[in-house]
């Protein structure tokens, strides 16, 4: 009987001390905020609709190359004679955007960009595309900077007037 009562001593105890601690249980809550930006579309356009214009060369029976630099400059290597005469240009672009911010240009790759002979299957290939930019949007939301690329030539490339196309794209950092 003494054993049965300091049995029911003990759960009596146990239930008290389990409702004293689940009596116990509070919560709390804390506020943040939440914010969020929506800044201007980033956008790039050809400056005045120049093209990327490697300017007239001539062949040789040896294979070479011509290459407008980002500034403008053009040289050849190889078997490839420039005209100085020739009109050339490196291809000129604006960016628009949010004031001060960071972006990235995409350009073709060594493999991508291939100029076919008009009214021909001949072709000649485009590679070390490069840009002068310095990857910042003025005060203003502006950028302007100028792609250049070296065009290759193989041994006597067949004469005529060359044509393609390529893409620049900008996006924000």
């Amino acid at each position: 009987m003494k054993r049965l009562f300091l049995y029911i001593i003990i759960i009596f105890l146990l239930f008290i001390n389990i409702n004293d601690v689940l009596g116990q249980v509070s919560s709390t809550a804390a506020s943040i905020g939440i914010d969020g930006k929506v800044i201007a579309p980033i956008s790039i356009s050809n400056t005045g609709s120049t093209h990327l214009d490697f300017g007239t060369v001539s062949r040789s029976s040896v294979s070479g190359s011509v290459t407008i630099a980002p500034d403008g400059q053009r040289t050849s290597a190889g078997g490839v004679s420039i005209l100085s005469s020739s009109l050339y240009s490196a291809a000129p672009f604006s960016v628009s955007g949010e004031n001060n911010a960071g972006f990235n240009i995409a350009l073709p790759g060594d493999n991508d960009i291939v100029l076919t002979r008009t009214s021909g299957s001949e072709k000649m290939k485009v590679t070390n595309f490069t840009h002068n930019s310095g990857l910042i949007l003025s005060a203003t939301g502006a950028a302007i900077f100028s792609v250049g690329a070296t065009l290759h030539l193989d041994a006597d490339q067949v004469a005529g007037d060359y044509t393609g196309s390529f893409s620049v794209t900008v996006a924000y950092q």
